[in-house]
């Protein structure tokens, strides 16, 4: 059933569970959807309502010190029913077997568990997006006829919203009760301060409940994950989790680098408009660098209006015959030709202690302290980013699809790069580690010397990978439910 908070009576609220889990996103309704289909008796909690509103929002206020991370501190996440799925785009690829390789230059361990431990829930995640299992295909049909990259392998959920789509499920469901308005504001813990006791949930009125279960978890996303953990401070004073100081810690992004411009040959590749790359497992590895998609997006002929059309598209198709990318009159005019095209990227970030989420001295309306996000950029990063951009330039030269003038930036290490951008790809914080010296949770998403707390989202991935997480974090989340579901 689903119950709001705001209008609640303590009396009427059952408290007792076998799994508490609260948020609402892909990740914690996976969970709650697999612990309920083994018959355990769950409480799903929602800090906002059914549908968006400003005070529920706004409790994601935060502050950005680091590099540029425009205002996706607060407007990359939502704070309602389905969470942050309600804005997602839809596309869905895998990690490959190098991400979860133990890649050394990184300079933190990766991933303790194997990519066979994870995809043995492809299936169920497919159907759980709203997509064929069937359906991931590469960006072209032809063969790839270079060495060092690969045709990208993806699809498109419709998007799934998970709110929308499990609404009357859960409404009608005996066995999870999903809380809205309900903003867990405290864990409390047992006197050896080695596992959780009770969810301290408010509702807007800033009235308290208390819920118990055996099991207990946090499925608030990366930020907020490591914002609550950090907030949860009464008993052990640095946070639960934090005892090696890595709560918070290896905040990563996917980069969105403009690599620079290329001119299309006529190849029957480029008829769809544009195709995107991986680079090769092999070049990841040889060259010490991240994983990434780089996308080739082909321009269409630009729209022409008002009395300059006729004489515009004139000295276009003029300036356009030049076939050079260097040709000072297209620097000059403000078109790009038919053919003409951009190179963007989706580009891994690597694991870095000093990028990170912690806690500023401003409150919000629960008197829980806000975030800073000081996120950093490092040396290995360019690497990746300069790395790929001239091996991509290269190997479009052998085979001859395109010729790409590479931004400065990729081609002098003295200019710094102009602008990163990002995916809002929020991860790590959470990192998922063998030794608790380099993460908060283990490869079963249990927190370090906490026997019945646990973590969900893409905050427990180690490293990022070149593609989106979506896919990642439900495969994820179903393995978790399962191993909640079958643990005594």
């Amino acid at each position: 059933m689903i119950i709001d908070l705001n209008s609640a009576q303590n009396s009427s609220v059952r408290k007792q569970y076998d799994v508490c889990i609260c948020g609402t996103g892909p990740a914690g309704i996976t969970v709650a959807r697999v612990l309920a289909k083994q018959g355990k008796k769950v409480a799903l909690f929602e800090g906002g309502d059914l549908e968006y509103s400003e005070i529920s929002q706004s409790c994601y206020d935060g502050e950005s010190i680091g590099v540029q991370y425009w205002d996706a501190v607060r407007t990359a996440r939502l704070r309602f029913f389905g969470g942050t799925s309600n804005h997602w785009a839809g596309r869905c690829a895998y990690f490959d077997e190098v991400d979860f390789e133990q890649r050394h230059y990184f300079g933190l361990p990766g991933w303790p568990i194997t990519r066979a431990d994870v995809f043995q829930h492809f299936d169920a995640a497919c159907s759980i997006l709203d997509i064929s299992k069937d359906a991931f295909q590469a960006s072209h049909k032809s063969k790839w006829k270079g060495n060092n990259f690969r045709f990208s392998e993806s699809t498109l959920s419709p998007p799934t919203r998970f709110g929308t789509k499990y609404y009357s499920e859960f409404k009608e469901s005996s066995k999870i009760d999903v809380y809205i308005n309900a903003n867990l504001t405290n864990i409390s813990l047992n006197d050896n301060h080695d596992a959780a006791t009770s969810f301290e949930v408010r509702n807007y009125s800033n009235q308290k409940f208390f819920f118990q279960a055996r099991k207990y978890v946090i499925a608030l996303g990366s930020i907020e994950n490591a914002r609550l953990l950090l907030n949860c401070d009464k008993q052990v004073n640095t946070g639960i989790g934090n005892q090696n100081d890595m709560v918070g810690r290896c905040f990563m992004e996917h980069f969105n680098v403009n690599f620079g411009r290329f001119i299309s040959d006529d190849s029957p590749i480029w008829q769809h408009g544009g195709i995107q790359l991986n680079p090769s497992e092999d070049l990841i590895r040889k060259m010490q660098i991240g994983n990434a998609v780089l996308s080739f997006d082909i321009n269409s002929t630009p729209a022409s209006y008002g009395r300059l059309r006729v004489l515009k598209q004139t000295i276009r198709e003029s300036i356009c015959k030049s076939d050079s990318l260097t040709d000072i009159s297209r620097n000059f005019v403000d078109f790009d030709c038919p053919g003409d095209g951009i190179i963007s990227s989706l580009i891994e970030q690597t694991p870095n202690p000093d990028s990170r989420v912690f806690l500023g001295a401003e409150k919000d309306m629960f008197g829980l302290r806000r975030v800073k996000l000081d996120w950093k950029i490092n040396a290995a990063d360019n690497k990746t980013i300069r790395t790929l951009g001239i091996e991509a330039a290269k190997e479009m030269a052998r085979i001859g699809l395109s010729r790409v003038q590479l931004a400065d930036f990729i081609l002098d290490e003295s200019i710094d790069i102009r602008e990163y951008g990002l995916h809002a790809h929020q991860m790590g914080t959470t990192r998922m580690s063998e030794d608790p010296k380099y993460g908060v949770v283990d490869k079963n998403l249990r927190i370090h010397g906490f026997k019945n707390i646990f973590v969900a989202g893409s905050s427990v991935f180690p490293t990022g990978g070149g593609t989106n997480p979506t896919l990642t974090v439900v495969m994820l989340s179903e393995r978790l439910g399962h191993h909640l579901a079958d643990e005594h």
